[in-house]
């Protein structure tokens, strides 16, 4: 892994994302690049109807640099990473005009970014994204990895990730991208099936367990990785509990369209999740290929 993108629009939780960034970088010898997406009041549909002067693009721009050169200055200097000779990892900045989802995806592919880290926050019960409106086109529409950080995480060293799987084959090319970073990591994966009830060793449920643990087997290289079943009264309740084993560094899913993370960021589940999530969560796109 060479590069990691962070989106920032400037609040605390997307700084503390950085600062998570900026030590996960320096455990994997990457670079950082952080990124600020600019909306151009005077570019908007109800610009015309405002009395008053709005700020231009180069005006944005220019703000958006201070601050962004402010952000680097205060992880170098507060991250507290290798403290005997007192080294940063590499950080350069980029502002651009569009949508977060469109500033991320445009600099994803022109600078070959490995994965993105972006802030998570839990306001009025409600687990939202930082980083503007255009945050949950963000994780519609990625086709790239992205870890999000609660605003309550601090960072640990990553020993044990989770893979929680529906078993879908589309999920073994990011299974493999998974392993790619436990491997430099040096962390154990333990891949996870929720269900809401008991397996028969005979049952289809258990014929399609067996055939895609073989598919990982044959497909995927790594010493740590193990399979566990875990039983709850429902999917919702499954994540929640993974969420709350203290041993558990990092989460993984692969984001189906109307899966577990439309329900676990819009629905009742997330009142619940909001109070107490303190784990990174890590979101593939799957693997459309296959």
């Amino acid at each position: 892994m060479k590069k990691i993108l962070v989106p920032t629009d400037f609040s605390i939780p997307a700084e503390n994302a950085a600062q998570y960034a900026v030590k996960l970088a320096k455990s994997l010898n990457a670079d950082i690049l952080l990124c600020n997406a600019i909306k151009v009041p005077s570019e908007t549909p109800i610009a015309a109807q405002v009395a008053w002067p709005l700020m231009d693009y180069s005006t944005l721009k220019e703000e958006a640099t201070t601050e962004l050169d402010t952000l680097v200055e205060k992880l170098c200097n507060t991250s507290g990473l290798d403290e005997e000779e007192n080294v940063c990892p590499r950080i350069a900045c980029e502002s651009n005009k569009g949508t977060v989802h469109e500033v991320v995806g445009k600099l994803v592919k022109e600078r070959e970014i490995d994965l993105v880290v972006m802030g998570m926050a839990g306001a009025s019960g409600v687990v939202q994204f930082l980083l503007g409106s255009n945050s949950r086109e963000m994780i519609e529409k990625a086709d790239f990895p992205v870890l999000f950080i609660p605003y309550t995480a601090g960072f640990k060293k990553i020993r044990k990730i989770v893979f929680a799987t529906n078993l879908d084959r589309h999920e073994l090319e990011p299974l493999q991208s998974l392993i790619n970073l436990a491997n430099l990591l040096d962390a154990e994966i333990t891949i996870t099936h929720i269900t809401n009830k008991e397996i028969d060793r005979k049952s289809k449920q258990q014929h399609k367990i067996d055939d895609f643990m073989k598919e990982v087997v044959a497909k995927v290289n790594h010493p740590e990785i193990k399979f566990e079943k875990v039983w709850n009264i429902d999917v919702d309740h499954g994540l929640e509990w993974i969420i709350d084993q203290q041993d558990v560094d990092l989460v993984a899913v692969v984001h189906h369209h109307h899966d577990i993370l439309k329900r676990v960021f819009n629905g009742s589940h997330t009142q619940r999740l909001s109070r107490h999530i303190e784990i990174p969560l890590l979101v593939f796109p799957p693997d459309k290929k296959n």
